[in-house]
């Protein structure tokens, strides 16, 4: 997953809810087998099965491309396998059209069963999506790790589980970090080391030393934010009701941003559609920050690569990095019966519970307990190479999520469009921190 898929930026959720014509839920109360936690066996047919003996199938739309549209291909073939009475039909929509196509489906009263949604836009399908209630049980919210669980519930519903964590680390080459006269085997680990680090490789070799984004404008979010909280700040009001990046603070990791490309010439000011995701691969590029899905990517290539934790802010005495989840939500249809309905939440709860695959094929950090315990995700070379590291962060609670609003795309697009113009030496940092508060501001107060 390259990108954060974005949702219809001006849409309300009321607006949505009252143009999509959906006014109530779904029957709960009739809905009697809540979800428990898995057994990790991967086999039952789930209470969900079709009424009289048939076969109940589930129409399901993700994302998922390149890799990770694989390893999700290959975890529906075993869930079909392993169930005789619900099959899933599983339908790919590229992931910069999703969710256009996931708002025209749920106003045009032709939604999926089951769908992906990111943890960040639960804000704005929160009315149109299908509050689990009673239907998931204390054991089922037990069988995920917790700080990841608290992701999918909004407002006091429950209203997804939760596939995985991706957080950010940075990514390097490791031939890049010899011909540096560095220990490949040692990245850095504290502020001092990595600016020693870019500092080597621009003295030592043609190379770039970093970049906070892999694809373009709209990543190096990911970066200002959790650099932004190892120092302390926080990217919006504790009620998100404007930003809370214009201070010093903001300021000074946005100055950091300048010096990259300026003073340090650690990269290039060219801002280009994936041009340091092609550098990396091409081993001109030293270190990017990137995400768990850059694994397998990482893995394809001709050189070894390491990755580490982004504990690199010189004024930050935090360690935060920027995160977001995957998530199987059923969008609201009143006319889907309780059968099916129930054969939904047995597919999320299998995907999410009972297969390995998200972590050993993709890359992810699965949200399951049980999952991140077993021996096979343990024992894996993903596991070594970059899972116990993403691991070490979740579980000490270094998570940083983006503030979720009705509005978040338009705001995070905001912010982003501002870094974009710091990176490469258009505006000042100090103006353009400036600019991009009133456009959060304004984009907040629509």
């Amino acid at each position: 997953m390259p990108r954060e898929s974005r949702a219809p930026s001006l849409v309300h959720r009321r607006n949505f809810l009252k143009t999509a014509g959906i006014a109530g839920t779904v029957g709960l109360a009739g809905c009697t087998d809540s979800l428990g936690g898995g057994g990790g066996n991967g086999s039952g047919n789930g209470s969900g099965g079709g009424g009289n003996g048939g076969e109940t199938t589930i129409e399901y739309w993700t994302l998922f491309g390149g890799g990770d549209g694989d390893a999700m291909e290959k975890m529906v073939d075993q869930f079909n396998e392993s169930h005789d009475n619900i099959t899933i039909n599983r339908q790919r929509l590229p992931w910069d059209q999703y969710y256009d196509k996931l708002y025209t489906a749920l106003t045009g009263g032709n939604a999926p069963d089951l769908a992906v949604i990111h943890a960040s836009q639960l804000a704005v399908y929160q009315d149109v999506l299908q509050p689990l209630g009673d239907l998931v049980s204390d054991d089922t919210s037990s069988a995920y790790v917790d700080s990841i669980w608290q992701q999918v519930q909004l407002g006091g519903d429950r209203l997804a589980l939760p596939l995985d964590t991706h957080p950010i680390g940075i990514y390097y080459n490791k031939s890049i970090f010899e011909e540096a006269g560095l220990d490949p085997e040692s990245p850095p680990s504290s502020a001092q080391e990595f600016t020693d680090a870019c500092n080597a490789i621009v003295s030592e070799t043609d190379k770039q030393a970093f970049s906070p984004t892999p694809y373009g404008p709209g990543e190096l979010l990911r970066v200002y934010l959790a650099f932004l909280r190892q120092a302390g700040g926080q990217l919006l009001t504790d009620d998100k009701s404007q930003a809370a990046f214009n201070n010093e603070t903001g300021v000074a990791v946005a100055e950091y941003f300048s010096n990259i490309t300026g003073k340090w010439e650690w990269d290039r000011p060219e801002m280009a559609d994936n041009r340091w995701e092609k550098a990396f691969y091409a081993g001109d590029l030293a270190m990017v920050a990137n995400g768990t899905w850059f694994y397998g990517p990482a893995n394809d290539q001709d050189f070894e690569f390491g990755m580490f934790k982004p504990f690199v802010y010189p004024e930050g005495d935090q360690q935060y990095t920027w995160a977001d989840s995957h998530s199987l939500a059923l969008p609201m249809n009143p006319d889907r019966s309780e059968a099916k309905q129930q054969a939904a939440l047995e597919a999320a709860r299998w995907l999410t519970q009972e297969t390995n695959v998200w972590g050993t094929d993709a890359g992810h950090l699965p949200a399951s307990q049980s999952i991140l315990e077993s021996d096979e995700l343990r024992q894996s070379d993903v596991w070594n190479k970059t899972l116990s590291t993403f691991f070490e962060m979740a579980d000490n609670d270094q998570l940083a999520y983006v503030p979720r609003t009705e509005n978040i795309d338009t705001y995070q697009e905001r912010l982003s469009d501002s870094l974009a113009e710091i990176y490469s030496q258009q505006v000042s940092p100090q103006k353009g921190i400036q600019q991009a508060a009133q456009g959060v501001n304004d984009a907040l107060n629509q």
